[in-house]
Protein backbone atom coordinates (compact mmCIF):
# COMPACT_ATOMS: atom_id res chain seq x y z
CA UNK A 1 0.00 0.00 0.00
CA UNK A 2 1.20 3.52 -0.78
CA UNK A 3 1.78 5.36 2.49
CA UNK A 4 1.30 9.01 1.50
CA UNK A 5 -1.49 9.88 -0.91
CA UNK A 6 -2.72 13.21 -2.22
CA UNK A 7 -6.32 13.61 -3.33
CA UNK A 8 -7.15 16.47 -5.69
CA UNK A 9 -10.81 17.33 -5.16
CA UNK A 10 -13.03 17.45 -2.09
CA UNK A 11 -16.33 16.29 -3.56
CA UNK A 12 -18.03 12.98 -2.82
CA UNK A 13 -15.60 11.10 -5.11
CA UNK A 14 -12.56 12.51 -3.31
CA UNK A 15 -14.21 11.84 0.05
CA UNK A 16 -14.90 8.25 -0.98
CA UNK A 17 -11.25 7.77 -1.94
CA UNK A 18 -10.12 9.22 1.39
CA UNK A 19 -12.49 6.93 3.27
CA UNK A 20 -11.14 3.87 1.45
CA UNK A 21 -7.59 4.97 2.31
CA UNK A 22 -8.13 5.46 6.03
CA UNK A 23 -4.95 3.52 6.85
CA UNK A 24 -2.76 5.83 4.76
CA UNK A 25 -1.47 9.36 5.30
CA UNK A 26 -3.93 11.24 3.09
CA UNK A 27 -4.22 14.92 2.22
CA UNK A 28 -7.31 16.21 0.40
CA UNK A 29 -7.00 19.46 -1.57
CA UNK A 30 -10.15 21.42 -2.38
CA UNK A 31 -9.79 24.75 -4.15
CA UNK A 32 -13.43 25.79 -4.16
CA UNK A 33 -16.27 24.26 -2.12
CA UNK A 34 -16.09 21.02 -0.17
CA UNK A 35 -18.87 18.82 -1.49
CA UNK A 36 -18.54 19.76 -5.16
CA UNK A 37 -21.99 19.46 -6.71
CA UNK A 38 -23.23 18.08 -3.41
CA UNK A 39 -23.39 21.75 -2.51
CA UNK A 40 -25.50 23.26 0.23
CA UNK A 41 -26.33 26.93 0.62
CA UNK A 42 -27.17 28.74 3.83
CA UNK A 43 -29.18 31.94 4.01
CA UNK A 44 -31.17 33.65 6.77
CA UNK A 45 -31.34 30.50 8.90
CA UNK A 46 -32.32 28.24 5.97
CA UNK A 47 -30.26 25.40 4.51
CA UNK A 48 -30.97 24.11 1.01
CA UNK A 49 -29.22 21.53 -1.14
CA UNK A 50 -28.50 23.37 -4.34
CA UNK A 51 -26.67 20.96 -6.64
CA UNK A 52 -27.48 17.33 -6.09
CA UNK A 53 -30.60 17.48 -3.93
CA UNK A 54 -30.08 14.30 -1.93
CA UNK A 55 -27.95 11.16 -1.74
CA UNK A 56 -29.62 7.91 -2.75
CA UNK A 57 -27.18 5.02 -2.54
CA UNK A 58 -29.56 2.08 -3.22
CA UNK A 59 -26.84 -0.27 -2.01
CA UNK A 60 -26.49 -1.76 1.52
CA UNK A 61 -22.68 -1.54 1.38
CA UNK A 62 -22.71 2.14 0.38
CA UNK A 63 -25.39 2.87 2.97
CA UNK A 64 -23.17 1.36 5.65
CA UNK A 65 -20.29 3.60 4.55
CA UNK A 66 -22.49 6.72 4.69
CA UNK A 67 -23.98 5.85 8.07
CA UNK A 68 -20.54 5.16 9.52
CA UNK A 69 -19.01 8.35 8.17
CA UNK A 70 -21.76 10.91 8.67
CA UNK A 71 -23.06 9.57 11.99
CA UNK A 72 -25.50 11.81 13.84
CA UNK A 73 -25.39 14.47 11.12
CA UNK A 74 -27.08 12.10 8.66
CA UNK A 75 -30.86 12.45 8.29
CA UNK A 76 -33.30 10.50 6.15
CA UNK A 77 -35.83 12.31 3.98
CA UNK A 78 -38.99 10.38 4.77
CA UNK A 79 -41.72 11.60 2.37
CA UNK A 80 -41.64 9.96 -1.08
CA UNK A 81 -40.83 11.32 -4.51
CA UNK A 82 -43.79 11.64 -6.86
CA UNK A 83 -43.82 12.07 -10.64
CA UNK A 84 -45.26 14.51 -13.14
CA UNK A 85 -45.81 14.16 -16.88
CA UNK A 86 -45.50 16.56 -19.80
CA UNK A 87 -48.92 18.03 -18.99
CA UNK A 88 -47.89 18.70 -15.39
CA UNK A 89 -50.14 15.97 -13.98
CA UNK A 90 -48.79 14.59 -10.69
CA UNK A 91 -49.00 10.92 -9.72
CA UNK A 92 -47.58 9.02 -6.74
CA UNK A 93 -44.19 7.43 -7.32
CA UNK A 94 -43.36 3.75 -7.26
CA UNK A 95 -43.28 1.96 -3.92
CA UNK A 96 -41.24 0.97 -2.07
CA UNK A 97 -38.63 3.69 -2.67
CA UNK A 98 -34.96 3.71 -1.77
CA UNK A 99 -33.80 5.69 1.25
CA UNK A 100 -32.74 9.26 0.49
CA UNK A 101 -30.27 11.10 2.70
CA UNK A 102 -28.94 14.54 3.45
CA UNK A 103 -27.07 16.12 6.34
CA UNK A 104 -28.90 17.92 9.11
CA UNK A 105 -26.85 20.97 8.22
CA UNK A 106 -26.77 20.29 4.48
CA UNK A 107 -25.79 17.61 1.98
CA UNK A 108 -22.16 18.72 2.06
CA UNK A 109 -21.97 17.57 5.71
CA UNK A 110 -21.91 14.00 4.40
CA UNK A 111 -18.81 14.78 2.36
CA UNK A 112 -17.06 16.48 5.27
CA UNK A 113 -18.09 13.59 7.51
CA UNK A 114 -16.45 11.06 5.21
CA UNK A 115 -13.22 13.06 5.05
CA UNK A 116 -13.18 13.50 8.83
CA UNK A 117 -13.92 9.81 9.43
CA UNK A 118 -11.03 8.84 7.17
CA UNK A 119 -8.54 10.79 9.27
CA UNK A 120 -7.37 12.67 6.18
CA UNK A 121 -6.01 16.20 6.34
CA UNK A 122 -8.32 18.59 4.50
CA UNK A 123 -6.63 21.55 2.83
CA UNK A 124 -9.77 23.63 2.30
CA UNK A 125 -9.41 26.51 -0.15
CA UNK A 126 -6.05 25.25 -1.43
CA UNK A 127 -5.94 24.53 -5.16
CA UNK A 128 -3.52 22.21 -6.94
CA UNK A 129 -1.78 24.10 -9.73
CA UNK A 130 0.73 21.57 -11.09
CA UNK A 131 1.60 17.86 -11.09
CA UNK A 132 5.02 16.32 -11.67
CA UNK A 133 5.67 12.61 -12.13
CA UNK A 134 8.66 11.37 -10.13
CA UNK A 135 10.54 8.10 -10.40
CA UNK A 136 8.38 6.78 -7.57
CA UNK A 137 5.36 8.95 -6.94
CA UNK A 138 4.25 12.51 -7.65
CA UNK A 139 5.11 16.07 -6.68
CA UNK A 140 2.02 18.22 -6.12
CA UNK A 141 2.28 22.00 -6.32
CA UNK A 142 -0.34 24.16 -4.64
CA UNK A 143 -0.70 27.83 -3.83
CA UNK A 144 0.83 26.95 -0.44
CA UNK A 145 3.91 25.09 -1.69
CA UNK A 146 5.03 21.63 -2.82
CA UNK A 147 4.70 18.13 -1.43
CA UNK A 148 5.63 14.68 -2.67
CA UNK A 149 3.23 11.74 -2.53
CA UNK A 150 3.52 8.04 -3.25
CA UNK A 151 0.33 8.29 -5.32
CA UNK A 152 -2.44 10.73 -6.17
CA UNK A 153 -6.16 10.59 -6.87
CA UNK A 154 -7.63 13.00 -9.41
CA UNK A 155 -11.22 13.57 -8.26
CA UNK A 156 -12.14 16.82 -9.96
CA UNK A 157 -14.43 17.74 -12.90
CA UNK A 158 -13.15 16.96 -16.38
CA UNK A 159 -12.15 20.55 -17.16
CA UNK A 160 -9.78 20.67 -14.19
CA UNK A 161 -8.52 17.11 -14.66
CA UNK A 162 -7.66 17.64 -18.33
CA UNK A 163 -5.78 20.90 -17.64
CA UNK A 164 -3.75 19.32 -14.84
CA UNK A 165 -2.80 16.45 -17.14
CA UNK A 166 -2.08 18.69 -20.13
CA UNK A 167 0.35 20.80 -18.09
CA UNK A 168 1.83 17.99 -15.97
CA UNK A 169 5.53 17.16 -16.09
CA UNK A 170 4.99 13.52 -17.01
CA UNK A 171 6.97 12.13 -19.91
CA UNK A 172 4.63 9.37 -21.01
CA UNK A 173 2.24 9.01 -23.97
CA UNK A 174 -0.52 8.15 -21.50
CA UNK A 175 -0.52 11.72 -20.18
CA UNK A 176 -1.62 13.20 -23.50
CA UNK A 177 -4.01 10.33 -24.21
CA UNK A 178 -5.75 10.85 -20.88
CA UNK A 179 -5.88 14.63 -21.26
CA UNK A 180 -7.49 14.40 -24.70
CA UNK A 181 -9.92 11.66 -23.70
CA UNK A 182 -11.06 13.44 -20.54
CA UNK A 183 -11.44 16.79 -22.30
CA UNK A 184 -13.84 15.21 -24.78
CA UNK A 185 -16.35 13.99 -22.17
CA UNK A 186 -19.64 15.79 -23.00
CA UNK A 187 -21.88 17.24 -20.31
CA UNK A 188 -25.41 18.51 -20.04
CA UNK A 189 -25.87 21.86 -18.32
CA UNK A 190 -28.60 22.49 -15.74
CA UNK A 191 -30.01 25.59 -14.03
CA UNK A 192 -31.12 25.51 -10.39
CA UNK A 193 -33.20 28.09 -8.54
CA UNK A 194 -34.05 28.21 -4.82
CA UNK A 195 -37.19 30.16 -3.84
CA UNK A 196 -37.96 31.30 -0.28
CA UNK A 197 -41.48 32.01 0.98
CA UNK A 198 -42.55 33.32 4.38
CA UNK A 199 -45.18 30.65 4.99
CA UNK A 200 -45.28 26.90 5.54
CA UNK A 201 -46.09 24.77 2.52
CA UNK A 202 -46.99 21.18 3.31
CA UNK A 203 -46.90 18.58 0.53
CA UNK A 204 -47.42 14.80 0.67
CA UNK A 205 -44.19 14.38 -1.29
CA UNK A 206 -40.64 15.56 -0.76
CA UNK A 207 -39.88 15.96 -4.46
CA UNK A 208 -41.43 15.87 -7.91
CA UNK A 209 -39.48 14.35 -10.78
CA UNK A 210 -40.27 14.67 -14.48
CA UNK A 211 -40.99 11.39 -16.22
CA UNK A 212 -40.82 12.96 -19.67
CA UNK A 213 -37.91 15.06 -20.90
CA UNK A 214 -40.19 17.36 -22.92
CA UNK A 215 -41.10 19.30 -19.76
CA UNK A 216 -38.58 22.06 -19.10
CA UNK A 217 -38.43 21.35 -15.35
CA UNK A 218 -36.70 18.16 -14.26
CA UNK A 219 -37.10 18.37 -10.48
CA UNK A 220 -38.90 20.29 -7.73
CA UNK A 221 -38.27 19.75 -4.01
CA UNK A 222 -39.81 21.03 -0.81
CA UNK A 223 -36.83 21.56 1.50
CA UNK A 224 -39.14 21.70 4.53
CA UNK A 225 -39.13 17.89 4.49
CA UNK A 226 -35.42 17.82 5.37
CA UNK A 227 -35.00 17.89 9.17
CA UNK A 228 -33.12 20.94 10.34
CA UNK A 229 -33.13 22.77 7.00
CA UNK A 230 -36.00 25.27 7.13
CA UNK A 231 -37.35 27.10 10.22
CA UNK A 232 -41.02 26.95 11.19
CA UNK A 233 -43.19 29.38 9.28
CA UNK A 234 -41.00 29.30 6.16
CA UNK A 235 -40.59 27.29 2.94
CA UNK A 236 -37.77 26.83 0.46
CA UNK A 237 -38.59 25.31 -2.93
CA UNK A 238 -35.74 24.14 -5.17
CA UNK A 239 -36.43 23.98 -8.92
CA UNK A 240 -34.02 22.26 -11.29
CA UNK A 241 -34.56 22.95 -14.96
CA UNK A 242 -33.87 20.15 -17.42
CA UNK A 243 -31.22 20.30 -20.17
CA UNK A 244 -33.84 21.45 -22.72
CA UNK A 245 -34.35 24.66 -20.74
CA UNK A 246 -30.67 25.59 -21.07
CA UNK A 247 -30.75 24.88 -24.80
CA UNK A 248 -33.70 27.26 -25.30
CA UNK A 249 -32.49 29.80 -22.71
CA UNK A 250 -28.70 29.93 -23.19
CA UNK A 251 -28.40 33.58 -22.11
CA UNK A 252 -31.12 33.72 -19.46
CA UNK A 253 -30.65 36.15 -16.59
CA UNK A 254 -30.86 34.97 -12.98
CA UNK A 255 -33.97 37.11 -12.48
CA UNK A 256 -35.69 35.59 -15.53
CA UNK A 257 -34.81 32.08 -14.36
CA UNK A 258 -36.23 32.89 -10.91
CA UNK A 259 -39.46 34.17 -12.42
CA UNK A 260 -39.81 31.07 -14.59
CA UNK A 261 -39.03 28.77 -11.64
CA UNK A 262 -41.69 30.49 -9.52
CA UNK A 263 -44.26 30.07 -12.28
CA UNK A 264 -43.41 26.38 -12.79
CA UNK A 265 -43.48 25.66 -9.04
CA UNK A 266 -46.88 27.30 -8.66
CA UNK A 267 -48.16 25.46 -11.72
CA UNK A 268 -46.96 22.03 -10.58
CA UNK A 269 -47.63 22.26 -6.85
CA UNK A 270 -50.94 24.03 -7.35
CA UNK A 271 -50.63 26.62 -4.59
CA UNK A 272 -51.50 30.20 -5.58
CA UNK A 273 -49.40 31.60 -2.71
CA UNK A 274 -46.25 30.75 -4.71
CA UNK A 275 -46.05 34.12 -6.43
CA UNK A 276 -43.41 36.46 -5.06
CA UNK A 277 -40.53 34.80 -3.19
CA UNK A 278 -38.92 36.80 -0.39
CA UNK A 279 -35.56 35.89 -1.88
CA UNK A 280 -34.13 33.55 -4.45
CA UNK A 281 -30.77 32.15 -5.55
CA UNK A 282 -29.68 30.92 -8.97
CA UNK A 283 -26.87 28.68 -10.22
CA UNK A 284 -25.98 27.38 -13.67
CA UNK A 285 -24.15 24.05 -13.41
CA UNK A 286 -22.02 23.68 -16.51
CA UNK A 287 -20.72 20.20 -15.69
CA UNK A 288 -23.96 18.76 -14.37
CA UNK A 289 -24.54 15.45 -16.14
CA UNK A 290 -21.87 13.51 -18.06
CA UNK A 291 -23.30 11.69 -21.06
CA UNK A 292 -20.57 9.12 -21.56
CA UNK A 293 -17.57 7.65 -19.76
CA UNK A 294 -13.90 7.76 -20.82
CA UNK A 295 -12.00 4.77 -22.16
CA UNK A 296 -11.84 2.43 -19.16
CA UNK A 297 -8.52 0.97 -20.33
CA UNK A 298 -6.84 4.38 -20.06
CA UNK A 299 -8.16 4.85 -16.51
CA UNK A 300 -6.79 1.41 -15.57
CA UNK A 301 -3.41 2.10 -17.18
CA UNK A 302 -2.99 5.21 -15.03
CA UNK A 303 -2.84 3.02 -11.91
CA UNK A 304 0.52 1.67 -13.09
CA UNK A 305 1.77 5.25 -12.72
CA UNK A 306 0.41 5.66 -9.16
CA UNK A 307 -2.52 7.71 -10.45
CA UNK A 308 -6.16 6.90 -9.72
CA UNK A 309 -9.00 8.86 -11.31
CA UNK A 310 -12.48 9.25 -9.82
CA UNK A 311 -15.77 11.04 -10.40
CA UNK A 312 -19.26 10.46 -11.73
CA UNK A 313 -17.87 11.21 -15.20
CA UNK A 314 -15.55 8.20 -14.88
CA UNK A 315 -18.69 6.04 -14.79
CA UNK A 316 -20.60 8.16 -17.30
CA UNK A 317 -23.56 8.35 -14.89
CA UNK A 318 -24.39 11.72 -13.35
CA UNK A 319 -25.39 10.46 -9.92
CA UNK A 320 -23.88 11.13 -6.51
CA UNK A 321 -23.79 7.43 -5.74
CA UNK A 322 -21.82 6.84 -8.95
CA UNK A 323 -19.26 9.41 -7.86
CA UNK A 324 -19.07 7.79 -4.41
CA UNK A 325 -18.56 4.32 -5.90
CA UNK A 326 -15.89 5.67 -8.21
CA UNK A 327 -14.05 7.31 -5.32
CA UNK A 328 -14.16 4.20 -3.15
CA UNK A 329 -12.88 2.12 -6.07
CA UNK A 330 -10.05 4.57 -6.77
CA UNK A 331 -8.95 4.49 -3.15
CA UNK A 332 -9.07 0.71 -2.95
CA UNK A 333 -7.04 0.42 -6.14
CA UNK A 334 -4.21 2.28 -4.40
CA UNK A 335 -4.20 0.08 -1.31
Amino acid sequence: MREEIGIVGGGIAGAGAAYALADADVTVYEMDTVGGRMASRRRNGCVFDFGANYLEVADPDLEEVIEDAAGEKLVEIEPPVWRFDAAGEITPGDTPQNSRWTGRGGLDEIVRGMINASGATLEDGVGVTHLERLDDGWRVTTEAGEREFDAIVLAVPTASASVLLETADWDAPLREELAIEINQIPYRTMDTVALHFAFELETPYFGLVSEESVYDVAWVSNERHKPGHVPDGETVIVVQFGPSWVVTHPQTSPAAASEAATHRARELIGDDRLVDPNWWEYQRWGDAIPTRSPDEELIEQALDSDLAIAGDWVTGIGRTRSALRSGLKAGRNLQ
